[in-house]
């Protein structure tokens, strides 16, 4: 954590609080350890009191808040690579081939034909998209093919070796079980 998140405008708030909380904790009840000690009975103490309070209250919100939303993105994240993996070990052995092409050539975007029935099915499985610099409604077609990444996530959970058997396998091997709309012979793994 930098000086920058510190001070953060959303996070700003709770640092407040936090600081009202701790000092107003060594106010109150520091006892012999603080020189100035706040008396809750005096009228400028009272409402120093209910001010220490509220932040007090509003610090333990603002944790269980971040505590609960920490775990939800943890038992999302898990729940998502959960489908993943079952998203990729229902894949067929084509689509498993174009999955393939983004580890052989070591690359985040490749060309594809847009109107191919892998393709098409890759797209409707969350597995590739299509890139553009015009928005996400919009692509630009040269031909009849189209830049596709593939799903970060999904590309993060795939161990190449382990789930194509790339290293048990012979270049020609591979070769032959590349998608047959794609150059041969482009290589980076």
């Amino acid at each position: 954590m930098s000086i920058k998140d510190i001070f953060e405008i959303k996070k700003l708030p709770s640092v407040f609080f936090l600081v009202i909380a701790v000092v107003g904790a060594f106010l109150f009840y520091g006892g012999e350890y603080v020189l100035i000690k706040a008396d809750p009975k005096t009228t400028v103490g009272f409402y120093a009191y209910i001010i220490w309070l509220l932040s007090c209250g509003l610090l333990v919100t603002n944790v269980i808040k971040f505590i609960l939303t920490e775990i939800r993105k943890f038992s999302l994240t898990n729940k998502f690579k959960k489908e993943y993996r079952e998203t990729l070990q229902n894949l067929d052995a084509h689509e498993i081939s174009v999955v393939r092409e983004f580890f052989i050539q070591n690359r985040h975007a490749l060309e594809f034909p847009y109107d191919h029935p892998v393709i098409t099915g890759l797209i409707s499985k969350e597995v590739i998209f299509i890139t553009s610099s015009l928005g996400p409604n919009n692509f630009i077609v040269s031909g009849g093919k189209t830049t596709f990444t593939m799903n970060k996530y999904m590309r993060s959970i795939i161990n190449p070796n382990e789930y194509f058997g790339l290293n048990k396998l012979s270049q020609e091997q591979i070769e032959q079980g590349r998608p047959h709309f794609l150059k041969k012979g482009i290589w980076d793994f």
